[in-house]
């Protein structure tokens, strides 16, 4: 199982249906009369489908148009990111489960190592060595807004505390642009955006995930790889710099695979999954549902932005 872009996972979305029986009874005539339908409870509303990996492209490209567009206003150059490092990348965040990706990729070193040449090459890095440090400090406030503003954006999280944000800045004012309501969309955002990693430590805790762990190590340890758990050894294999270290993922990671399956890690980590995202979505419905119908409404303003350019 791969998710990519582990800021936007999303919840399942959990239906209800409205369930009614009719009685009928007999009139002193004898006629049939019908008596009012009982109702059970009442549906709870449907929930705003989550948005399409071209629809987060979509919404993430207008963000960052808005962002240049705002900083060139305040007398600055900003150079629009990309949301993913490369179309192939992929996370991974139980066990490499995905057999061909590993043959090609491993570990997926070439993306990091990518994006760093790019960011050591780009303009972007030229423009901000070229800044003086008056200079550099007008450019965060701009992108973020003032450190002491008085209306922060805030949000409190799922494993607790509280993420702020100015409410002015380029950053803000491009959600503004987008979203309508800053603090709503901040609140919910930070929420939703939080929970992936709580998901992943409850399915890491099951005894079903952890005996099929047992399973993939001693599968690991007949291929000739020792590692007490996917991300060790991944943080192992990429600490080697040395000649032959792609190759060597490639060995690692299409075993860490092919393990995943022949074990049933991986089916185990998928049905756990959908299982724990279902009951975080059940715990944190109002932000999922906020998050994802500010997106939609948004989807028309960002596609006028981006067909701008």
């Amino acid at each position: 199982m791969a998710i990519r872009g582990l800021r936007w996972l999303a919840a399942a979305v959990v239906g209800a249906g409205l369930l009614t029986t009719v009685a009928l009874t007999l009139t002193a005539q004898g006629s049939p009369a019908p008596q009012a339908a009982r109702s059970g409870p009442p549906a709870a509303p449907a929930a705003p489908p989550s948005p399409t990996t071209e629809e987060k492209d979509l919404l993430h490209r207008a963000e960052q148009l808005l962002v240049r567009d705002c900083m060139a206003g305040q007398g600055f150059r900003y150079w629009p990111a990309p949301r993913l490092p490369s179309p192939e990348y992929r996370e991974f965040p139980y066990v490499v489960d995905d057999e061909a990706w590993a043959a090609e990729h491993g570990y997926g070193r070439e993306f990091e190592q990518g994006q760093e040449r790019r960011w050591g090459n780009s303009e972007s890095k030229r423009y901000l060595d070229g800044l003086s440090k008056a200079r550099k400090a007008a450019y965060t406030t701009a992108l973020f807004g003032p450190s002491a503003d008085r209306t922060p954006l805030r949000a409190e999280v799922a494993m607790g505390g509280t993420f702020t944000q100015s409410d002015q800045g380029c950053t803000a004012g491009a959600w503004r642009r987008l979203y309508g309501d800053v603090h709503a969309w901040y609140r919910s955002y930070q929420m939703v955006n939080s929970l992936p990693g709580i998901r992943v430590g409850r399915v890491a805790a099951e005894p079903e995930f952890q005996a099929g762990l047992t399973a993939w190590r001693s599968c690991m340890r007949a291929s000739g790889h020792r590692a007490e758990n996917p991300p060790e050894l991944r943080r192992v294999r990429l600490l080697d710099t040395g000649p032959g270290a792609r190759a060597a993922d490639v060995r690692a990671a299409t075993a860490e695979a092919r393990c995943a399956r022949t074990s049933g890690l991986a089916a185990t980590a998928e049905r756990l999954d959908e299982h724990h995202k279902d009951v975080l979505y059940g715990e944190h419905r109002s932000a999922f549902d906020t998050a994802r119908r500010m997106q939609r409404d948004a989807l028309p303003t960002a596609r006028d932005v981006v067909g701008r350019g």
